[in-house]
């Protein structure tokens, strides 16, 4: 549209230009919004739909949606709003004025389809009553094109899920025929990729799914969980994904796992299933957000032996102390603090004297120097099998 000010041009670049250097030819209010509104039924999208409504009315216009990322905007315009933000235009009277991190200063509508909230049409200040007008018969041709985007996404969710089912429980067909299907959703399963799982059990569990929707790549939602695969920088893409969900959902917390790399899709299910024992380990771990496969250490090949060798080894090492959980606690934290009574004391709030009396017991019971680096290494390695027991039994119940 050469009619707009573009970013590029000579205008200060952190002062975007609120006026249009043109203004169409006058319609009525009602030849502009049926004319809008044949835009949005015949799937133009927001742009074009941003770009006639900016058009008529001389002023600049963006859609926020209702979690505060940009849909569109005519000016280039990138600056998000909080979802607490836009609930505060949403639950105001309207219309309501913003200023976004941009400096960018704007007359903000709520729109709905139905009982849906869409999100905030806006459009640069100042705004007369006349150009209200406009923006007011605009929202319909919004609400259209945001039901038209939902039915077209529902569709391609649903397929996208059933792929990253395939890829989670073992697909039925070809390994040739799975990549290229695989391949027209953006994911390369025939280089390094690996299985990615997001959870969230806070309370915005809408806003989370509907978070999780937006993501560029096939998801699988299940029980506040959403499944992907993930490829090349893996703990990049992992911290990108995790920190835009999390400012999405606000309050609770978002975890990110992930299972091994691998360069096959018939080995994506094994990935999937660690994917799955690491997120279990990552709750039993307070204040920590991310957990990947690569970084776990002992555990990488502990995953690999069944249960029953685990409970095996679990037994031989920790045996007489498996039913003593403020023993396991202490040796936990005892190999952990390598040997700091202080720190041991301070982490279980436990008196020194208390520390020394169960390290008494530990090397009476296990028979072993818990501080002696090959009887540390084995026992370290043994809570870690026990802790893995733990996820594989939770993973069954």
């Amino acid at each position: 549209m050469d009619h707009l000010i573009a970013l590029g041009s000579p205008d200060s670049p952190t002062k975007r230009p609120s006026r249009l250097r043109h203004r169409a030819p006058v319609t009525t209010v009602e030849e502009f919004a049926a004319g809008l509104n044949a835009l949005a039924l015949g799937g133009d999208g927001w742009r074009s739909i941003l770009a006639r409504i900016a058009e008529q009315t001389g002023r600049e216009a963006r859609l926020i949606g209702v979690h505060g990322g940009v849909f569109g905007a005519t000016d280039g315009g990138d600056a998000t709003m909080s979802p607490a933000e836009v609930a505060c235009v949403f639950a105001g009277p309207q219309p309501a004025t913003v200023t976004l991190a941009d400096g960018w200063t704007a007359t903000a509508l709520a729109v709905w389809a139905g009982q849906r909230r869409v999100g905030l049409l806006l459009l640069a200040e100042p705004v007369d009553d006349r150009t209200l007008t406009y923006l007011n018969a605009s929202t319909t041709a919004v609400a259209i094109e945001a039901v038209r985007r939902d039915a077209a996404a529902a569709a391609t969710a649903e397929t996208a899920s059933r792929l990253i089912d395939e890829l989670r429980y073992g697909a039925l067909r070809g390994a040739g025929e799975l990549t290229r299907t695989a391949a027209r959703f953006g994911l390369r399963l025939d280089g390094p990729h690996a299985a990615a799982v997001f959870a969230y059990d806070g309370p915005n569990r809408r806003t989370w799914s509907t978070a999780l929707s937006w993501l560029e790549m096939p998801v699988r939602q299940e029980d506040g969980e959403g499944w992907t695969v993930l490829s090349g920088d893996i703990p990049r893409e992992v911290t990108r994904i995790r920190v835009r969900l999390q400012g999405m959902v606000g309050d609770g917390t978002v975890l990110a796992a992930t299972g091994p790399l691998v360069s096959d899709c018939r080995e994506t299910a094994r990935s999937f299933r660690d994917a799955e024992t690491v997120l279990g380990l990552l709750r039993r771990r307070a204040g920590e957000a991310e957990l990947l496969h690569a970084t776990l250490g002992p555990a990488q090949l502990l995953l690999a032996l069944p249960p029953e060798q685990l409970n095996v080894f679990v037994e031989q090492q920790l045996g007489p102390i498996l039913d003593r959980p403020e023993l396991l606690l202490t040796l936990d934290a005892w190999l952990a603090t390598r040997g700091s009574r202080a720190a041991v004391a301070d982490l279980l709030h436990l008196h020194r004297n208390s520390v020394g009396y169960r390290v008494g017991q530990l090397r009476q019971l296990l028979n072993a120097d818990p501080l002696d680096p090959e009887t540390a290494h084995r026992l370290r390695t043994a809570l870690t099998a026990r802790e893995l027991l733990h996820v594989f039994a939770e993973r069954t119940s």
